[in-house]
């Protein structure tokens, strides 16, 4: 019975996979061609690291290559992120809440079969299908980006972390036992719906501006401003005459997540504002304050002054991604286990 009343559902997402999945690859064979054609140019002639005038051509090349692909990359990044709140709308919420709504889970209570194992059946199976169907898609975009994930230089960014690798598949479990549950609770589809898609996308914004950067101790580092220092960033970011400080581009290990970089600080621990001094910012106060970094920068660097910034080593990338993907396989896991509860004390 369970499959029968997910047949479409299941045909319509098999359907639905098979196309993205030859969209990934038509475009995925070109991109990664032409990448490992522009890497093959600048091996053999030692230019790939942008310090010769043939390395910055061919590192012209590369970034044609990435805009190129931008438009679908970011699209793609939000169909992936996309698809467990959908199998939490499509699969989940009318799950149990479309049969409370239309009455057919009283002819199926009343059967030989118990209640609890009527439930488990369905979510077992349903489930099952939602997890696999958000893990295809992260596979198939994980391995199409990965050309430009190196050039961009990392996968932490928030959308970019949220749709690659095994968090998916907890993202998954976690939408369609939270559309599960609110289709039992509520004993409506359509409000169980927008009770998961709401509830979904405050935990896609909270989560990774608050949660996400302290999964794991990150690693702090104080650097000394110094003229090496200044040498190796690149700016100095104020927003205003007399805002904080701070050099931009810190000379963190590459792969890295930055997580926080605090203003310039003097000895004492205290935030160093532009006022504070103003010899290195001629026409502080006018309409003519000059920024130029350089000078700014050495004359900043004449000072007993640090900048502290907290990162995420390359290293933490994957242990990260198990951490997150556990979070929300914990509170799936919660979630239909509150269900069994709820579904076993109910009476009609």
């Amino acid at each position: 019975m369970t499959w029968r009343q997910f047949r479409a559902p299941a045909l319509t997402g098999a359907a639905l996979v098979a196309a993205a999945a030859i969209g990934f690859l038509i475009t995925g064979l070109r991109m990664h061609h032409t990448y490992a054609a522009d890497l093959a140019a600048c091996a053999p002639l030692h230019a790939c690291d942008g310090t010769t005038p043939a390395a910055r051509a061919l590192g012209a090349q590369f970034s044609h290559l990435q805009r190129g692909y931008e438009p679908m990359f970011e699209l793609l990044q939000l169909l992936v992120v996309a698809v467990p709140a959908l199998l939490g709308l499509f699969w989940g919420a009318p799950l149990v809440g479309r049969e409370l709504e239309t009455g057919t889970h009283q002819l199926a209570w009343g059967q030989t079969v118990t209640r609890t194992r009527w439930l488990a059946v369905k979510v077992a199976v349903v489930g099952a299908a939602a997890v696999a169907t958000a893990g295809v898609f992260s596979w198939l975009l994980t391995w199409w980006a990965g050309p430009l994930d190196e050039l961009n230089g990392g996968r932490w960014a928030a959308m970019t972390f949220a749709s690659r690798g095994i968090v998916p598949l907890g993202y998954a479990a976690f939408a369609f036992a939270l559309g599960t549950t609110a289709g039992l609770l509520l004993r409506r589809t359509i409000p169980a719906m927008a009770v998961t898609l709401a509830a979904f996308v405050v935990i896609q914004i909270f989560f990774p501006a608050v949660v996400r950067p302290h999964l794991l101790p990150p690693t702090t580092v104080s650097y000394p401003i110094n003229q090496d220092l200044v040498s190796r960033a690149q700016g100095i970011d104020f927003r205003n005459d007399t805002a904080d400080i701070a050099l931009l581009n810190l000379p963190v290990p590459p792969g890295t997540w930055v997580t926080d970089a605090p203003p310039i600080e003097d000895s004492s621990g205290h935030a160093v504002a532009a006022a504070a001094h103003p010899e290195c910012f001629p026409g502080l106060g006018s309409d003519e304050v000059t920024t130029d970094f350089a000078d700014s920068g050495t004359c900043l660097a004449r000072y007993d002054l640090h900048q502290t910034v907290s990162y995420q080593p390359a290293s933490h990338y994957w242990p990260m991604q198990w951490v997150e993907t556990g979070i929300f396989l914990v509170l799936g896991a919660a979630l239909v286990g509150f269900s069994f509860w709820w579904i076993r004390r109910r009476q009609n």
